[in-house]
């Protein structure tokens, strides 16, 4: 018997072309046979290959309801699933990261069950692979965060309603999803899975650079606790080479110069300056980050396509750029 509740399941998408057939058309299958009202909501974000012409192919073959947002520029992964989070209604909503499918479609159903037979408001998956690189970035966020994280990677996440309105509502700008969800304080469980393929090899670039400092800064407290760490040592050093100068001055009657000295104070001292000003600028742009209170993401368009008994219907398509902030209350559901 079908699961009476409707659910949805929010599908990330960045030049997928060769995968996003594949996926849209497992996950619909497997909800067809489990629910019996759902949808699909796929964000491409800004992908310059077919991953928009094979979703829309894949579209014509599926039995539920699918919605493609289109995202103006490319985002990233946090800020474009704030977009299909947004539009999705679901009693229950799936967050997949990755159109590629390296764990059995069943889990999808087995963290509904869970959440549901268990009563869990948050329950995600991971395949315990992990590279050296996230396991060094959590290792440093659990340990310095304010929050007692216990953060690591996951591959799939279901989530109820109320613990997504809630993270929905929360003012944060930096949108990390992980933390912010545990800053709800909603329970949750975490189901571990051996992955059917390969791991594919995350690369170190420049936004998965920034989203690590972006959850260093807001949710530890790291930067000022450097800050305060540095400004002891160096006060320290400049005591001591303070002290040293005066023993040289009274009892070293060979030393006429204090160059040396005196570059290695000032060395010291202004790199320690320095520092402490590029940790402060950081929590500056942070504030001008909040009050600048800009929309999360921007889309071009968003294609809805309904479902007609034996064949799915384009109802709505929108050509202008339209921008959505994720300011939304508890119990509304679209954007």
């Amino acid at each position: 018997m079908k699961e009476q509740v409707f659910v949805s399941v929010v599908i990330y998408a960045h030049n997928n072309e060769s995968t996003v057939r594949e996926i849209l058309m497992t996950i619909d299958d497997q909800f067809d046979q489990n629910f019996k009202s759902y949808e699909i909501i796929l964000v491409n974000d800004f992908s310059q290959d077919r991953t928009l012409e094979n979703a829309r192919e894949a579209i014509k073959k599926v039995n539920g309801d699918v919605t493609i947002i289109n995202l103006s520029r490319k985002h990233g992964i946090e800020h474009a699933m704030m977009a299909g989070l947004n539009k999705s209604m679901g009693d229950f909503v799936f967050e997949v990261e990755n159109a590629s499918l390296d764990y059995p479609v069943e889990l999808l159903y087995e963290l509904f069950q869970t959440a549901t037979k268990r009563g869990y408001d948050i329950v995600a998956a991971t395949s315990g692979s992990t590279s050296w690189k996230s396991k060094l970035f959590y290792k440093i966020l659990n340990n310095l965060s304010y929050m007692k994280l216990s953060l690591q990677t996951e591959s799939i996440r279901l989530v109820t309603r109320r613990a997504l309105n809630s993270m929905l509502n929360l003012k944060e700008k930096v949108r990390y999803r992980k933390a912010l969800y545990e800053l709800t304080g909603y329970s949750k469980y975490l189901i571990t899975y051996h992955s059917t393929s390969k791991p594919q090899k995350k690369k170190l670039n420049g936004e998965n650079i920034s989203l690590a400092i972006d959850a260093l800064v807001s949710f530890s407290s790291a930067g000022l606790r450097a800050a305060h760490y540095l400004t002891f040592a160096f006060f320290g050093i400049s005591i001591l080479m303070g002290i040293y100068a005066l023993y040289n001055y009274f009892f070293n009657q060979s030393v006429v110069e204090g160059w040396t000295t005196l570059m290695i104070l000032i060395s010291f001292g202004f790199a320690g300056l320095f520092f402490i000003f590029g940790v402060i600028g950081e929590y500056i742009s942070r504030i001008l980050t909040e009050i600048q209170n800009r929309p999360f993401y921007s889309t071009s368009s968003v294609e809805m396509f309904k479902e007609k008994r034996s064949h799915l219907q384009l109802v709505e398509k929108s050509k202008d750029q339209v921008t959505h902030i994720a300011d939304r209350k508890s119990d509304n559901v679209s954007v």
